[in-house]
């Protein structure tokens, strides 16, 4: 990793910051007389000229909401925060109505059990202003972020060079921002899984009121499903962070195994029902589009997560042309529609960058969410615009090109018809009515809505600029 890159920032002379020391001991004293009790000062451990920088900000200020929820869960009430914030480093001072040894022990276990507590140099410091040491409450003494010996030797024989000691630094904290994000970007995935599965009701489909045109699944087997790949969407994710410079389709090709091993874990989940492997197609690549985004620093955008989709699956059309090459008289639904019809269902959506759900899907869903409609309602109604417009390969799957052709014409009816504005809920519990008589289910479908839920979460609720 180079540094260099990263820390950049105003540089402070050894006065600067000998000043800044001094300060700091100053306020402190103000600060006991002031509040009384016992007082925690919080700095950063940066090495360098160089103190302020974004990561370390942003590294500074999560180091800040960590001591408010740590001392939250112990019982310590917190008087007040005050910060002083200067190119020598940010310092973050709060007052604590409580006994300096219960307050260290907690700081202890903050600096020990968070990934970014070996860059947090927080001091407890008692009303006659002695600092409350871990020796004398019978803990270890800090270990170095390098090699894990005592933390003062090698200060003391200085064995790492500051270039070193750099960084390790913004190693730790841009690994700690990275698994943060991964792993929210994956429980947004799991969340809209959930949400999509329950929104009911939706014809021929597992909801919350039947199994719709399904014998072998209904809302816990999805539940189990969805929660079994949880951490394979955080591996999706991280691969795109890690890969962020490489080309989409070097991408795609790193995620394969990933969805290789999703699938297996769904099936054993499930005991072998197939119940989201077109939705770990889409969500791997959507996850992974994600993860480069964040792994190049890039503002969130449909457009730009749009063509980020398109540049991973951009060969996935071609592979159907050479997998139906052998004429194998074996496949999947997929490529039998492609050798059949030309077809290309899912592949061919996500290789055009999901025009389905960026055109149509997620605009319509985002207004109808804005109009007061519950996330439900909102789902339901999306998807019959899904069904007007996707290629699914599933209804053919289970019936024939015709009937896709027949359930899309008579979805762009309902939608032309002002669906929204009667009944609906009536309406899709007579189609689902008819869609399980007829064994046919929209599974292509109901994927993309799922996608549409995820993408919706992420941009109302966890912008990938902020987490």
């Amino acid at each position: 990793m180079e540094f260099q890159n990263i820390v950049r920032g105003e540089p402070v002379s050894l006065p600067e910051m000998l000043n800044a020391r001094e300060h700091r001991v100053y306020f402190q004293q103000e600060l006991l007389k002031k509040y009384g009790c016992t007082l925690i000062s919080f700095t950063l451990n940066v090495a360098g000229p160089v103190k302020v920088f974004p990561l370390a900000v942003r590294t500074f200020e999560e180091g800040e909401n960590l001591i408010r929820s740590y001392c939250k869960t112990m019982g310590i009430r917190l008087e007040n925060c005050l910060e002083h914030r200067d190119k020598t480093g940010f310092e973050a001072f709060f007052p604590a109505a409580c006994e300096p040894e219960k307050v260290k022990r907690c700081m202890v276990m903050l600096e020990e059990n968070s990934t970014l507590g070996r860059l947090f140099d927080i001091d407890v410091i008692r009303t006659d202003g002695r600092k409350v040491s871990r020796q004398e409450l019978g803990y270890a003494e800090r270990k170095c972020m390098i090699c894990s010996r005592p933390a003062f030797e090698c200060s003391r024989s200085r064995r790492h060079s500051v270039s070193d000691l750099q960084t390790a630094a913004v190693g730790i904290m841009s690994d700690y921002f990275a698994d943060r994000y991964a792993g929210r970007i994956a429980q947004t995935a799991c969340r809209a899984l959930l949400y999509e599965v329950h929104a009911t009701p939706k014809p021929g489909l597992v909801d919350s009121d039947n199994n719709g045109s399904h014998a072998d699944m209904d809302v816990f087997t999805f539940e189990s499903s969805a929660l079994s790949i949880l951490p394979y969407f955080k591996a999706f994710t991280a691969c795109g962070i890690n890969n962020a410079e490489k080309p989409g389709r070097e991408v795609m090709e790193l995620i394969r195994p990933i969805g290789v091993e999703a699938e297996i874990e769904m099936r054993r989940a499930t005991n072998n029902v197939n119940t989201h492997k077109g939705a770990i197609f889409s969500f791997g690549i959507f996850c992974a589009a994600l993860g480069i985004l964040y792994g190049r620093s890039m503002p969130y955008s449909r457009e730009k997560l749009s063509a980020l989709c398109a540049g991973i699956a951009g060969d996935v059309p071609e592979e159907l042309n050479r997998e139906n090459a052998s004429e194998k008289e074996e496949g999947t639904a997929g490529e039998i529609c492609w050798k059949k019809y030309h077809i290309g269902g899912i592949r061919e959506e996500a290789a055009k960058g999901y025009p389905a759900v960026f055109n149509i899907a997620l605009p319509a869903f985002c207004s109808r969410a804005a109009r007061g409609f519950p996330l439900n309602d909102a789902g339901i109604l999306t998807l019959v615009d899904l069904m007007a417009v996707t290629e699914d390969t599933n209804i053919i799957h289970r019936s024939s090109e015709k009937e896709l052709r027949k359930i899309q014409e008579q979805m762009k009816q309902l939608s032309a018809d002002h669906l929204e504005e009667k009944n609906y809920r009536k309406v899709l519990k007579e189609l689902d009515r008819k869609f399980a008589e007829q064994k046919i289910s929209p599974g292509g479908s109901a994927d993309l809505l799922a996608i549409t839920y995820f993408l919706y979460f992420i941009e109302e609720g966890i912008s990938p600029n902020k987490i």
